[in-house]
């Protein structure tokens, strides 16, 4: 303990930053859904055929079409409303290829249910997931390559953002707002806002020529202007409308407005416009009951699975040390509260009495012969599946850490205690971001990624965890 604290000392962990979830524009949206469209229909159309060539049975014409059309549609449904078509949380080219075989997965069992209530509107249920096989690999293909073309767009186009402001303000904006590599940034000092607005006459200068930034942001091809400071409203329709015509985006960034551990709405009152907190979608009690329920019925089925798996390693466990099969150790799950966790015990009994809380890293030499092969193959975790079902843990959410590793990190990282705000999970976004083993100096980027995750959570984007972990489990590709 006092060696890690010394560590942080010597090196206290800053506060590190993500890339944010990619925002498409028009254009890029409907690209990505008549891409989508042509994979899919090429998907199901050969899937229909081959699997009627195999059976001898060729079904009636219309049938064919229109069940087509219905898990397309579907297909496009599940696509749109997961949010494909408006951000990707891809970070890589992998990761898109994940996203989209989780979408194509969570498709499957609508799909699924609706053809065996109505089989007249189906084919064939085993058209449907030789159709899904061959979406995973014609929309999964396409959507990674335009992954790349699109990094291969923005590196040959860089963003261009001009910030404007107090000089003080313009620099905590730049830092706040985690620009891409190689973007184009344009400082504009803008002290006096107000009497800089009182002396603009719009009816002598409508294109706002009188403005020096704002025309050297047009010179310079900006994208987004951004400002610290509120313009009057009686300016902002007339801004708006030469922006408009010069393809820039104008914005508002109030230093003091930060995304944190809540969600920010717009709403008008009368004439007044307000700025409305309200709580992340994860901390609300609908969200809160839906993971609930997933999270037993996955747990449960899991148990199921490993069960056996679990028995062998119990035996082998007992036969090396002759010892307790599982080993406790105190943890901080939702709300700050200490549990239990449950891991199939990895390393001698006596570990940590001479040495206390030792954190541990990659090239940790404690492990028994039979504990390493655990721990490379994360057998050792599967005993927390009892942890959900007894709900201190959830199958996907940040890694729960020991309160005394936890005291140490608050105090140099101001957000450590939002990780908190949901269950910790068996896996999580960062475990599947990140290598395992990571040192003191890699808990600011964790972190980074534990934050996004309760900050942009959905169903989906655990399914799509659950997928990476799935793949990391089995051929060992994941990060």
């Amino acid at each position: 303990m006092t060696a890690l604290a010394d560590q942080l000392l010597e090196n206290p962990p800053i506060s590190a930053s993500v890339d944010a979830p990619r925002k498409y524009n028009r254009a890029w949206s409907a690209s990505l859904l008549g891409l989508d469209v042509i994979m899919f229909v090429g998907s199901a159309y050969a899937a229909i055929r081959i699997v009627g060539f195999f059976n001898h049975n060729v079904p009636q014409e219309y049938q064919v079409y229109l069940s087509a059309a219905i898990f397309i549609a579907i297909w496009l449904l599940v696509f749109e409303r997961v949010g494909l078509y408006r951000q990707s949380f891809a970070l890589s080219i992998k990761d898109e290829f994940y996203c989209t075989v989780a979408a194509l997965s969570v498709g499957i069992l609508p799909q699924l249910i609706l053809f065996t209530l109505v089989p007249m509107i189906s084919t064939s249920r085993l058209a449907l997931i030789v159709s899904l096989l061959f979406s995973i690999v014609t929309v999964g293909s396409t959507r990674a390559l335009a992954h790349a073309v699109r990094n291969a767009y923005a590196r040959r186009r860089p963003r261009r953002v001009a910030i404007v402001g107090q000089l003080d303000r313009i620099e905590t904006v730049a830092k706040s707002l985690n620009l891409a590599a190689g973007s184009h940034v344009m400082k504009f000092e803008w002290d006096d806002v107000d009497e800089a607005v009182e002396r603009i006459d719009l009816s002598q200068d409508p294109q706002l020529n009188g403005i020096t930034w704002f025309r050297e942001a047009q010179l310079a091809h900006i994208d987004e202007i951004i400002l610290t400071e509120i313009l009057s409203p009686e300016l902002m329709p007339h801004l708006l409308a030469v922006a408009d015509r010069n393809r820039m985006k104008i914005a508002f960034a109030p230093p003091r407005l930060k995304r944190q551990a809540y969600d920010l709405s717009f709403e008008t009152e009368g004439h007044q416009a307000l700025l409305v907190p309200s709580p992340l979608r994860a901390c609300r009690p609908p969200a809160k009951l839906l993971k609930r329920i997933i999270d037993v019925i996955v747990a449960s089925i899991m148990l199921a699975i490993f069960s056996p798996v679990m028995s062998i390693v119990a035996l082998l466990i007992w036969l090396e040390e002759s010892g307790p099969v599982l080993y406790r150790q105190e943890r901080v799950t939702r709300g700050g509260e200490v549990f239990d966790i449950l891991k199939f015990r990895t390393m001698p009994m006596d570990a940590e009495n001479a040495t206390g809380p030792i954190w541990t890293q990659q090239g940790d030499n404690r492990a028994t012969k039979l504990g390493a092969i655990l721990r490379k193959t994360s057998l050792d975790e599967l005993p927390q599946l009892f942890n959900v079902l007894r709900g201190e843990m959830s199958v996907v959410g940040p890694r729960p850490e020991r309160p005394v590793f936890v005291e140490l990190f608050r105090s140099y990282l101001p957000r450590y205690d939002e990780r908190h705000l949901v269950r910790p999970g068996i896996t999580g976004w960062s475990h599947v971001q990140m290598r395992r083993g990571i040192g003191i100096s890699d808990i600011s980027e964790r972190l980074s990624h534990d934050l996004y995750y309760v900050e942009n959570w959905s169903l989906f984007m655990d399914c799509s965890v659950l997928l990476k972990t799935a793949a990391e489990f089995l051929f060992h590709k994941a990060p």
